[in-house]
C-alpha cells in the first residue's frame, strides 16, 4: 500500500504522434502503473522529487488491435492493482468487514487488550488480492492482476474483442485507465508514440506536484500529504509542528486516492507494524488492526508519551471518501513537554515531528 526521485527528454517537445498500420503479428503495448517506474528510462529520465508518487496509469488511454496485448509495469514503491470489472459492476472497496472472524487477542505493550478485539476484521477478499481471470479477455468478465506486491511482476492481458474497456486500481480510488481495442485495418499509435505520451503525462504531474509542495497550513494543523489528481505526496505538511503543553494538533488528510495514519510510539514498534500491514486470516489476508483502526475509541485520549505502556497512539486510517465511516481528521492533545515523532505506518519513511514546550 507505499517515494523518492525537469527533465530533458530528447525529441519530446512538439512531437506529433507517430502512427503505424497494423502489424502482421500481435503486438504488446506497455502501460506504467504508478510512478516512478522501476527504470528511469521508462520515464524518459524524468527526475521524481523525493517522497513523490503518482497514482495513475501512463499512458492513461492506450489503443491496440484485436488480438494485441497490454503489459502493465508496476511502480515498486506502492501497491496497485489492474482490475477490469464486469459491465455494470460498481467499483468495490479493496477490503470488506468480516464479522464472522473478528480481531482477537491483540494486546498493547502493557499487556492490555486493545478495544478493537471483537470488532469485525478487515478482510481483503481473495479475488481482490490474487490474480483472477487468466491471460485473455473479451471485456465481459472480471479480470484482476491481484496486489502488485510483493513480487511487483508485470501483468499482461490479450484482448480478443473490439471495444473500449475501462479499468481501475482497487487500492487507490480514482486511479483509472482505458484500453481501446480496434478491429484490424484501423490505425493505432505506435509503441514509441505511447511512450512519449506517457512521459508527457508524468511530466505534467511532476510539475503539479512541485506547486502542491509549497503548501504551508496555518495554526496547529498537520496535513498528511497535499495531493491533487494523480499526485501523491508521502510527506506531512509541515514536517515539524511546535506547540505548547496542553495544546492540541489537528491532523487531517487531503488526498482523494490515498489513506494515511498518524502513529506515535517507539521506532522499533512502528517498524514492526509497517512490516505487518497485511496479515494472514482464516479466509484470506486481513489488514492489521493496529494500523487501520485507532488505538483507542475516538475521540483519542491526551498524549504524554506513555500511552499503552510504550507511547503508542494511532489515529487509524484517515481518508476523504464521503461514502466510508472513516474520518478525515483526528485531534490529539499533548500534555507533556517533549519531542514526539509520528509516521504513517502504511507508507514507511513518511514521518513528522511534534515539539511540545
Amino acid at each position: 500500500m507505499s517515494r523518492r526521485r525537469c527533465v530533458t527528454v530528447l525529441a519530446l517537445a512538439a512531437s506529433a504522434a507517430v502512427w503505424t498500420a497494423p502489424a502482421a503479428g500481435a503486438a504488446t503495448k506497455t502501460v506504467l502503473a504508478g510512478g516512478p517506474p522501476p527504470k528511469a528510462s521508462q520515464a524518459g529520465r524524468l527526475r521524481f522529487p523525493a517522497a513523490l508518487d503518482l497514482n495513475g496509469f501512463f499512458r492513461r488511454r492506450v489503443t491496440i488491435h484485436v488480438g494485441d496485448s497490454v503489459r502493465w509495469v508496476f511502480s515498486q514503491r506502492v501497491v496497485h492493482t489492474v482490475t477490469f470489472l464486469a459491465p455494470g459492476t460498481p467499483v468495490p472497496t479493496l477490503e470488506q468487514q468480516d464479522p464472522a472472524h473478528p480481531y482477537t487477542g491483540v494486546k498493547d505493550a502493557a499487556g492490555n487488550d486493545f478495544w478493537f478485539n471483537g470488532q469485525p476484521s478487515l478482510l481483503i477478499p481473495p479475488d481482490h488480492a490474487a490474480p483472477v481471470g487468466g491471460p485473455t479477455t473479451d471485456g465481459r468478465t472480471y479480470h484482476n492482476s491481484g496486489l502488485s506486491a510483493p513480487a511487483f511482476k508485470p501483468y499482461k492481458l490479450r484482448f480478443t474483442r473490439a471495444g473500449t474497456f475501462h479499468y481501475v486500481c482497487l487500492v487507490h480510488p480514482g486511479m483509472t485507465g482505458t484500453v481501446r481495442v480496434l478491429a484490424p485495418g484501423h490505425r493505432v499509435p505506435s509503441a514509441r508514440a505511447n511512450r512519449r505520451a506517457a512521459v508527457r503525462e508524468m511530466r505534467r504531474a511532476v510539475r503539479e506536484a512541485r506547486k502542491l509542495a509549497r503548501f504551508h497550513p496555518r495554526g496547529n494543523r498537520v496535513v498528511a500529504a497535499h495531493d491533487r489528481g494523480v499526485v501523491s505526496w508521502f510527506r506531512f505538511f509541515p514536517a515539524t509542528r511546535r506547540i505548547k503543553v496542553g495544546q492540541s494538533v489537528r491532523f487531517s488528510i487531503s488526498s482523494r486516492s490515498e489513506i494515511h495514519t498518524i502513529a506515535f510510539g517507539p521506532e522499533s514498534y512502528r517498524d514492526n507494524l509497517e512490516k505487518n500491514l497485511i496479515q494472514g486470516g482464516p479466509v484470506g489476508p486481513v489488514f492489521n488492526a493496529q494500523i487501520f483502526l485507532p488505538s483507542d475509541p475516538p475521540p483519542l485520549p491526551p498524549y504524554d508519551g506513555t500511552n499503552h505502556g510504550n507511547g503508542f497512539l494511532n489515529t487509524g486510517i484517515l481518508d476523504t471518501n464521503p461514502s466510508t465511516p472513516v474520518p478525515r481528521t483526528s485531534t490529539v492533545r499533548f500534555t507533556k513537554a517533549g519531542t514526539y515523532i509520528f509516521e504513517c505506518t502504511i507508507h514507511p519513511g513518511m514521518e513528522g515531528t511534534i515539539k511540545v514546550s
